[in-house]
This record gives structure tokens, C-alpha cells and sequence, in this order.
């Protein structure tokens, strides 16, 4: 077994393993389980799961190799490209229409962009004379070039709508155009459709010989200077584009069996319901992959959470262990049972409970003891050390990156300023378990403190009930159920289903809530 110190934990963001030089690492450690084949499906177009939950991990593998017949592309939303749709959105008065017809031409583009000769159907065309690689030269030559299948780059088509679409309609692509149509800047839905048609049609003629998928990720950040709802519409009009070119062209394309084109979003839960889809309940029955890691104490040992721990710990080690439990190998330190029933915590359990059950927390924790043992000057050992575990400094490491976590995740709904003021509200309590009483009590407090020290009081804040759903949707918080002399234990993350994706928080004289033990020492209330 390798020493402490000698281990190589990897990356929290998957997004690293997308370099040359880590994919063979990711290739190793990476846990193929059911939830890749479903990706796969040809009527999946949403993978959903809790930040940390592996969605960029999925995407990764995928786009790293081709697996099973498939040809995975993974492209980033940053906040540049949303400020280029927020302009649009001043200068065109974008509506869901008008969103919808810009990312179309955006995801036709970067699939376009994307077909390589080799994966053109043998015998049916060379890649150079089909249409699609027409269409694509022709916006090549247009940037001099320069071209590149990135988002903020495809915009710049968006931009130059009018120029782009006349330049299409001047060259011999095989497809069918109307010279009446006139090209303007005062008509810039009608240069779009025109861009887009000649792009569907275009495809149609390609015939693949493997499936083509773009992964579209980083839609779970939301720029600062973007106004919520004018980021919601612009999100809103990406997922009703995905659903119009899967639905209405992809699968319609004949002698599709030996390739496919597909579009699948990459979505928070909260942001996929925040979304308000047609059919949306339907939509995550059918349609999408929801990314669920939970286990029990009592079952961990089978769970794909544990396997994938195991997995990051055994791969590296010298000889034919890779389908060993090495785990307890370098975790054999137990703790006082937080269950009667039980004789003591396991290593996991522990991990289990002040993790949100996600892949980066386990990982996370891992690579803060590792860090404690090194500076402790133990890193030698050839097992983790409990007692790096119940140091402070390991605590306050883990609940900073807890609450570094959470700040990623409210962002979505607040500025940078009013998180700040958001910390606030965790100051008013003194301990960690309240009633709901208690809790409005301190809500008036926050508000009169939001009062004074800010413009305005965000609409997230404004109602108790509002927020309180927040910390639960957060898991900030969790729900205490007393009834019948038993205690039910509810987090968010633990109640939701592909039929009920944001759970309401739990209200009522029989229940009490409690932080997350992950902000205990952030939040100054003891050890966890």
C-alpha cells in the first residue's frame, strides 16, 4: 500500500480530467455504472444531479473516448456568452421565440462543426462534399479562417446573422434556397430560420456511422451581472431549442440507425424546475437522467458512492488489487455510533454524515486529511488518521469548502453582494436545531438588517416560507419529523424522485430544524 502522502486523489472538477494529460488517469478511476448506458439512450436529453454530483464526470468520460458507437463533445456556457444574449436581448427584445431560434443555430453549428470525415457513413459521401461541410467552410472562410466551436465564437454568427445567411444562400450546397428572401437587420428572426433551415436540411443528407452527442455544461452558473430573470428566459429558450432539434429533427432524420445527432443539457435540479417546461414532469420521467448516489449506513458497502472511493484509492496501488476493499485498508478508525443499534461509525458513515453524498464531498474530505497529515508531518503512514479527522483545523477546511459549496449554489439566485448579506442570517442563530417559530423570529431580523445595509430585499428572502424553502432546497437545512415517539430525518436531496424534483420543506408544530452538520463549525456551533 502506498503511504498517505504518495496518493494521487485527482481532481474535484471533472473538468481537468478533459486535459490530454489526465485522461488516462480518469480513464482508470472512473466507475462505469448504469447511469452511462442511460446517458447513451437516444431519447435522453437532460442529465440532472446536485452540484458535485458527477454531471461534468459523465460528459468527461464520454468526450474523452468513443464508447459504444459514440462521439461525445462537452461545450462550456461562460458568463461572456450570456452577456453577448443579454445584449441581444436589449437590442432585439428577445422573447422564448426569439431565444430558441438564436441557440438552434448555435447547436446546429457546433454539431455541424463537430462531423469529421470518419464519421461519415462509408460509400454514402465524402465528408468534403456534403453539405454540412459546405455550410461550415463557408463560415470559416467568412472569419478568415478562425472559426472555432465555441459558443461566445457561434454567437459571432448570431451577430453577423445577415451576412452569414447571405453567404449561405450564395453557395452550391445542394439544399434548396429562395433567392426572394431578403437578408436585413431589421429582420433578424427571419435571417435566423433561414440559417437554421439550411442547416437542417443540410444534415439531413449526412449519414453517420456513429452517434454524435454535445454535452452543453456550465448552464448552473449564473453571471453576476445578469438579472435572473433575463438568464432564466435565455436557459429556458436553450432547453426548448434541445427539445425542438431532438424531437422535431434529430429523430425524424431517415437512415439514422447507424448514427444519431443528440442534445443533452446539463441542469440542476432546482434550475430544471425553475425552468417551468411543457410536460416538465413528464419530461424528467422520459427524457432525462437524474445522477442519485444515495446509500444507507447499513448498505454503503454496495453503494456506486463507495465503490467509486474505493476505486480512487485502489487503482494507483502496486500489484492485482483493483476489485479489493482497500478502503479499510486506510480507514480502519471508528467513532462512537451516532444509532444505538449500531457499535460504532464506521469511517464512512462519517463521511456519509457530513457530506451531502456527492462524489466531490468523499473526494474533498479525502484530500483534506491527506493535506493535515502531510503539514502534521504524518504523511508517511500507510492509513488516515482519525485524529486529523477531529482536528479543528480539518473541520474548519471541510466546512469552508461546505460553505463555499452552498455560495455556488444560492449564486444562482444572488448577486455576489447579497450572499454577503445573506451570511448575516446564519449569525442570528445560536444553535444549531430551531423551531419554525424561532425561525421567523430571526427572519424578521434579517429582513430589518436587509433594511438598512441593502438596495433592496431580494425577492429570495422576502417571505419566510420563500427562504425557508431555499435553505431546504440548499440542503442548508433539514426537516426534524416527530411522530408516534419517532424522529424522521428529511434532506432535500434525500426526497427527491424523477417524479417530485423539488420536494417542499416539511412545516409543522411536530417539526424541528437543524443545520447541516457541514456548517457546524463555519457557523460557530461545535464540532460535528
Amino acid at each position: 500500500m502506498k503511504a498517505v502522502e504518495d496518493l494521487n486523489l485527482g481532481f474535484t472538477d471533472a473538468q481537468s480530467y478533459g486535459e490530454r494529460s489526465n485522461k488516462s488517469i480518469f480513464s482508470e478511476i472512473f466507475v462505469k455504472n448504469s447511469y452511462l448506458d442511460d446517458l447513451l439512450r437516444s431519447h435522453i436529453y437532460f442529465l440532472i444531479g446536485e452540484k458535485g454530483t458527477g454531471k461534468t464526470a459523465y460528459a468527461t468520460f464520454l468526450s474523452n473516448q468513443e464508447y459504444k458507437n459514440n462521439k461525445s463533445i462537452v461545450k462550456f456556457i461562460f458568463a461572456t456568452d450570456y452577456e453577448k444574449f443579454y445584449n441581444l436581448k436589449k437590442t432585439k427584445n428577445l422573447d422564448l421565440t426569439g431565444y430558441s431560434g438564436i441557440w438552434k443555430v448555435i447547436l446546429l453549428l457546433l454539431l455541424g462543426k463537430s462531423i469529421e470525415k470518419k464519421d461519415i457513413k462509408h460509400g454514402i459521401l465524402n465528408f468534403e462534399g456534403t453539405p454540412i461541410s459546405a455550410i461550415v467552410e463557408a463560415v470559416n472562410k467568412y472569419y478568415a479562417d478562425a472559426f472555432s466551436p465555441e459558443i461566445i465564437t457561434a454567437l459571432k454568427v448570431i451577430d453577423e446573422s445577415e451576412a452569414i445567411a447571405r453567404i449561405i444562400q450564395g453557395i452550391n450546397i445542394g439544399v434548396a434556397t429562395n433567392s426572394k428572401i431578403e437578408f436585413t437587420e431589421t429582420r433578424f428572426q427571419t435571417n435566423l430560420f433561414y440559417i437554421e433551415k439550411q442547416f437542417s436540411d443540410a444534415l439531413k443528407k449526412v449519414k453517420l456511422n456513429k452517434n454524435i452527442n454535445l454535452f452543453i455544461d456550465g448552464i448552473d452558473i449564473r453571471p453576476d451581472n445578469i438579472p435572473y430573470t433575463d438568464y432564466l428566459e435565455s436557459i429556458r429558450g436553450l432547453a426548448h431549442a434541445t427539445w425542438i432539434l431532438n424531437t422535431e429533427l434529430f429523430s425524424n432524420i431517415r437512415d439514422s440507425k447507424n448514427g444519431r445527432l443528440r442534445v443533452v443539457l446539463l441542469l440542476r435540479p432546482d434550475i430544471y424546475a425553475a425552468l417551468n417546461l411543457q410536460n416538465s414532469a413528464n419530461k424528467l420521467l422520459d427524457n432525462a437522467v437524474i445522477l442519485d448516489w444515495r446509500t444507507t449506513y447499513l448498505e454503503y458497502l454496495n453503494s456506486n458512492l463507495y465503490k467509486v472511493a474505493n476505486k480512487i484509492l485502489s487503482y494507483q496501488q502496486d500489484g492485482d488489487i483493483q476489485n479489493m476493499d482497500i478502503w479499510e485498508d486506510y480507514f480502519k478508525w471508528k467513532l462512537p455510533p451516532t444509532n444505538q443499534n449500531r457499535e460504532y461509525d464506521s469511517a464512512f458513515m462519517n463521511f456519509l454524515r457530513i457530506s451531502l453524498f456527492r462524489p466531490r464531498d468523499i473526494l474533498v474530505i479525502m484530500k483534506l486529511l491527506q493535506n493535515k497529515m502531510k503539514k502534521d508531518g504524518n504523511g508517511t503512514a500507510k492509513e488516515f488518521d482519525v485524529n486529523a479527522y477531529r482536528s479543528d483545523e480539518f473541520q474548519n477546511d471541510y466546512s469552508e469548502y461546505f460553505m463555499s459549496s452552498l455560495k455556488d449554489q444560492l449564486t444562482f439566485y444572488y448577486s455576489a453582494v447579497e450572499f454577503n448579506h445573506f451570511l448575516y442570517f446564519f449569525d442570528l442563530f445560536s444553535m444549531s436545531e430551531f423551531t419554525y417559530t424561532e425561525y421567523k423570529e430571526n427572519h424578521n431580523k434579517f429582513i430589518d438588517y436587509i433594511h438598512d445595509n441593502a438596495d433592496e430585499i431580494p425577492v429570495f428572502i422576502e417571505e419566510p416560507l420563500t427562504l425557508l424553502q431555499l435553505l431546504y432546497d440548499s440542503n442548508t437545512i433539514m426537516a426534524i419529523e416527530s411522530y408516534c415517539e419517532k424522529q424522521y430525518f428529511h434532506f432535500s436531496f434525500r426526497e427527491k424522485t424523477n417524479a417530485n424534483i423539488s420536494p417542499k420543506v416539511p412545516v409543522g408544530d411536530n417539526i424541528v430544524y437543524r443545520f447541516h452538520y457541514g456548517l457546524y463549525k463555519k457557523n460557530r456551533f461545535g464540532k460535528f
